[in-house]
């Protein structure tokens, strides 16, 4: 239940001047913890709620150092291959 009601926020959800996100009255932020961004409402009492951005820059950014980390590996993996197939020639 949780996730469709942040799902319908992330749709139709306007940025105002102040930083926060309205959607049919109510309104969320986005924080940073722990080098994620989240997405949520903290000051409601009980109506509480956060949930990890799928579009977060910061997981974005580590997938694609970890993506050119194995790229890298692979093309040495690719060209110490090839080394040795030439030296057994």
């Amino acid at each position: 239940m949780l996730a469709l009601v942040a799902l319908m926020m992330v749709g139709c959800d306007k940025m105002m001047p102040d930083g926060t996100y309205r959607n049919d009255g109510s309104s969320y932020r986005t924080y940073i913890i722990d080098s994620c961004e989240y997405f949520g409402i903290l000051d409601w009492g009980n109506g509480n709620f956060l949930a990890h951005k799928g579009n977060c820059r910061f997981c974005k950014e580590r997938r694609q150092k970890e993506l050119n980390k194995l790229v890298e590996q692979l093309k040495e993996t690719i060209s110490y291959g090839s080394a040795r197939e030439s030296m057994g020639k």
